[in-house]
């Protein structure tokens, strides 16, 4: 089982892997048989290579900055992020909190992105 610390770290590369577009090294993180739904209640994406190409189209577009604690609870662990998806001219951002589920080896079995796509913005930071 992976220890809070190790969970934390995962989070930690993941976010700058995905910030380089590191594709290789996301995947490595993710256990064969994964999931990733992006954002909750869209399509489920199933298997390292449905998982691959879903990494391969949105990492280019995307830049994510961690915004709170990593919160750990056994094999499973939440954190909010702030990302700014750019598509051509056009930048949005977006809250959202990613919740990831570990196997006994520390690999991800399971991404779920909880965002509101009405809620993407032009502005970085949100109005009250």
């Amino acid at each position: 089982m992976p220890t809070p610390k190790d969970i934390r770290s995962t989070v930690h590369s993941y976010i700058d892997m995905m910030c380089r577009s590191d594709i290789d090294g996301i995947m490595a993180l993710y256990a064969n048989d994964a999931t990733a739904e992006d954002p909750v209640g869209g399509n489920l994406v199933q298997g390292v290579d449905a998982v691959r190409n879903f990494y391969a189209m949105l990492a280019p577009a995307l830049h994510v900055e961690l915004q709170g604690p990593i919160c750990v609870a056994g094999n499973q662990c939440a954190f909010p992020l702030l990302a700014q998806l750019t598509m051509g001219d056009t930048t949005q951002y977006l809250d959202a909190t990613d919740i990831f589920c570990f196997n006994e080896e520390g690999k991800i079995t399971s991404m779920r992105a909880y965002w509101n796509p009405a809620e993407l913005r032009a502005e970085r930071n949100a109005s009250c």
